[in-house]
């Protein structure tokens, strides 16, 4: 059996530009900023705390004296996006899309008295709150030019999750 060679050419050429492209696609992108904690350990309300980070991402945990744990992931390179979930134990489906809101204002209030570091937090509260009535949930809203804020709810009959999320 004689293989052409002009008939394997255009595949290997294939071959080859993906696997070039596959390689390019693993380097690591340089990034310009890297995740840091929004939180510490030994703030007033944290009973139980966690940060790891792994090159553009982190993953914080609370755990706040109110019985809400807060998990903090962060994506942060040339863009950001952090992603706030609140999880409480309880089945909250009952309550209406417009409790969800408000309570994603209080939260934040609440994390803005921890520590100085925290007080940007009340202005997001305000942000959210200003343009609540225009708010859906689960949709992004743009804020300000390029900077968009999501709240949104997980419900199980076991546990309930408000999620926020900041993307830029």
């Amino acid at each position: 059996m004689k293989i052409n060679c002009l008939n394997t050419l255009p595949v290997a050429f294939v071959l080859g530009v993906l696997l070039l492209s596959a390689l390019a696609c693993r380097s690591t992108a340089s990034c310009k900023y890297k995740p840091a904690p929004v939180f510490e350990a030994g703030l007033p309300h944290v009973t139980e705390y966690h940060f790891e980070k792994q090159g553009s991402q982190s993953l914080e945990r609370l755990m706040l004296d109110t019985g809400v744990l807060l998990e903090i992931s962060q994506e942060i390179c040339n863009e950001s996006r952090q992603e706030y979930r609140f999880n409480v134990k309880g089945n909250f489906s009952q309550f209406p899309d417009s409790l969800w809101l408000k309570e994603a204002t209080r939260q934040l209030v609440f994390l803005s008295t921890f520590s100085p570091k925290q007080a940007a937090f009340k202005a997001w509260a305000d942000v959210i709150e200003l343009r609540r009535a225009d708010m859906r949930l689960g949709e992004d809203r743009e804020v300000e030019p390029g900077v968009f804020v999501r709240v949104d709810r997980i419900l199980s009959p076991e546990e309930s999750t408000l999620v926020l999320v900041f993307s830029q």
